[in-house]
């Protein structure tokens, strides 16, 4: 009796030895057509809880088929032989357009004015544009359009305010792709590849990916 009430009170004590992170895998990094990006070999072996996320957006009008984004785990520690696509998808697929910043904005910023507004930008609804980091690519971000104004003075508004500040010639694209994937914690490593190589007359891309969890 003893012994299982032990027991049943060790179940009961949180585990404060968790600590939630959230780690950068590959920052934002620009992908030519007909080319593959191969993401940083990370160690998962003490998360205990492990998501990647991937952002990825096409940084070009030309007409795309889509690009293959596979999530690959590995059981061992090291070594190539044993990767294994967790999960694949195949994002970006459409006709890109863009539109340029009229001058540079500062980070919190929610209106921003723009030189001119494609017909893809002022079409109903809220979506997620992307904004290339000027001039540090890696202060790119995804953005939530929620309103525009089209005209003589053509701005877009977002929903949340601007992580980073932003040069004058920074460029907007309308086309996105965001994707959740858990991983299994029996694994010890994740990567991922970016394949750009489905459309041989596609367009080129923006990558970035992410884990987040909890260590043991």
């Amino acid at each position: 009796m003893k012994t299982k009430l032990l027991v049943l009170l060790l179940m009961c004590i949180p585990c404060y030895g968790q600590v939630k992170q959230t780690l950068p895998l590959d920052e934002w990094e620009s992908v030519a057509q007909n080319a593959v990006r191969e993401g940083t070999e990370q160690s998962i072996i003490e998360w205990q809880t492990v998501t990647a996320y991937i952002f990825c957006a096409l940084n070009s009008g030309t007409a795309h088929t889509g690009t293959e984004i596979l999530v690959q785990v590995s059981p061992a520690d090291s070594g190539d032989e044993f990767w294994i696509t967790q999960a694949s998808m195949t994002a970006m697929i459409g006709t890109g357009s863009s539109t340029v910043m009229s001058y540079p904005v500062n980070a919190a910023s929610l209106t921003i004015a723009v030189s001119t507004l494609p017909g893809t930008f002022i079409a109903d609804g809220v979506r997620t544009i992307f904004l290339v980091g000027s001039p540090t690519i890696a202060d790119s971000e995804l953005c939530t359009l929620v309103s525009h104004i089209s005209g003589a003075a053509s701005s877009v508004t977002v929903i949340d305010a601007l992580t980073n500040t932003a040069g004058g010639s920074a460029t907007f694209y309308n086309i996105t792709s965001l994707h959740v994937v858990e991983l299994p914690p029996q694994m010890n490593r994740v990567r991922i590849l970016y394949d750009n190589t489905l459309d041989s007359n596609g367009a080129t891309c923006w990558t970035y990916s992410a884990i987040t969890g909890k260590k043991r």
